[in-house]
């Protein structure tokens, strides 16, 4: 009796061994995941929560990159800020994210070397790039800001070899060849663009329309007193045919923010060309309009200058057209005789002449997912607009109910092989 017991107990024995062998094999296969621990998502959402997106913001401080942040911070993603300047410059992002999540780098330059670059995109899991430029400033070029830069940062993405995902914003008009005609700053949006995809197939694109918000400049540009100066001219503002020919779809700072945000953690959205535009289009000249009457100006967008394209003008539009280009060119030119401090100092290079052409350009798609597949109902231009023009009048009441006449939906042909993204 007792040998039988003995041989139970080790058969039993044997095979507890083998199944907890077993065990441990399974255990340690089911381990060898290619996420690591602290990326995974934790809390119910919200600020005080882990969205599972480590991100680094590059051009943070801008007009577009708070209201990303914001959104980022708000989903509770851990957020890299790079910045230039002190660090007073970026307490205002620190509040935007719980404790901790938020973390400011302050001194940073697009000059600065790679191994600097590679510290503070090391440990994120997505990089968004929404540094640009419409104008020369003193220390950077355009080309070193619109090409350089997104290739550079598009090229230490690509070393880090683990799929981090590199959100660049750009402008939706870029893909026209008309467009880049125009505009260099167009041109330049272009080649950076076809130079991060090569460099990094995995990339997303992101191209917007001009966003309009609080203190924006897309709408608060048509309203500049500066503008004045042009009234030699016998229109104010002065725009090519009057804005007649001009269809625009602006779409809402907070909704663009929203789709990037979005995009962080869409798993279809590595590798594609996203568009974001607002709900209506209408005429340059009827927003201009709208615009006047909600900052309570008087507004006369006359046909003075005729179209665009200067061969089809008159020859006394010619003249203005003339006049413009010499006002604009003078504005980047260096004066003689002058110390460069002190030149630069007294430039009032408020406007480029490649972005005013720009803004006479008719905003057109491609057929490539928008806010709509993202799931983001873009905001009406009307019901939001009014709440940032109460900063230029002291009589401001608010909306007067008037709306803006719409042009209808765009007219274009489907873009085929654009795969339509699962939301």
């Amino acid at each position: 009796m007792r040998a039988l017991l003995k041989q139970r107990q080790f058969g039993l024995s044997k095979f507890s061994k083998r199944c907890t062998a077993q065990v441990v094999v399974a255990v340690s296969q089911r381990q060898e995941r290619h996420l690591h621990e602290s990326y995974i998502p934790k809390g119910h959402g919200g600020r005080s929560s882990f969205s599972g997106v480590v991100a680094t913001v590059f051009g943070c401080t801008g007009f577009v990159g708070h209201v990303v942040v914001n959104h980022l911070a708000a989903m509770g993603s851990n957020v890299m800020l790079p910045f230039r300047g002190t660090g007073e410059r970026g307490q205002r992002l620190k509040m935007m994210g719980d404790l901790g999540q938020c973390l400011l780098r302050e001194g940073f330059s697009i000059k600065q070397e790679d191994d600097t670059i590679r510290d503070l995109i090391e440990h994120s899991n997505c990089v968004i790039n929404l540094i640009g430029s419409r104008i020369p400033v003193n220390h950077y070029n355009m080309d070193e800001v619109n090409v350089e830069w997104p290739k550079r940062l598009a090229q230490l993405v690509a070393e880090k070899g683990d799929g981090t995902r590199f959100i660049h914003l750009t402008n939706l008009n870029c893909h026209q060849e008309e467009g880049r005609n125009v505009s260099n700053i167009l041109q330049q949006n272009y080649e950076a663009e076809r130079a991060i995809c090569e460099i990094y197939p995995a990339s997303t694109i992101v191209r917007s329309a001009n966003m309009h918000g609080f203190n924006d400049h897309y709408t608060h540009f048509f309203v500049d007193p500066r503008f004045s100066r042009f009234s030699y001219v016998g229109a104010y503002p002065v725009l090519y045919d009057g804005g007649h020919s001009t269809v625009v779809q602006p779409v809402s700072v907070s909704d663009a923010a929203e789709g990037i945000a979005r995009v962080t953690r869409h798993p279809d959205a590595m590798g594609h060309t996203f568009e974001f535009v607002g709900p209506d289009r209408f005429t340059l000249h009827d927003m201009c309009e709208y615009i006047f009457s909600a900052a309570r100006e008087e507004c006369h967008p006359y046909n003075t200058i005729g179209p665009l394209d200067r061969s089809k003008a008159k020859w006394h539009q010619q003249i203005f057209h003339k006049f413009l280009e010499i006002y604009f060119r003078r504005l980047f030119k260096p004066t003689p005789f002058l110390p460069r401090f002190l030149d630069l100092l007294l430039r009032d290079n408020w406007v480029n002449f490649d972005y005013y052409k720009q803004l006479h350009l008719t905003d057109r798609t491609t057929g490539a997912p928008g806010l709509h597949e993202l799931g983001v109902e873009p905001m009406v231009f009307e019901d939001k607009a009014f709440e940032y023009f109460a900063s230029l009048h002291e009589d401001f009441v608010g909306r007067s109910g008037e709306e803006i006449p719409k042009t209808g939906p765009e007219m274009k042909e489907p873009v085929h092989g654009v795969p339509r993204l699962t939301t």
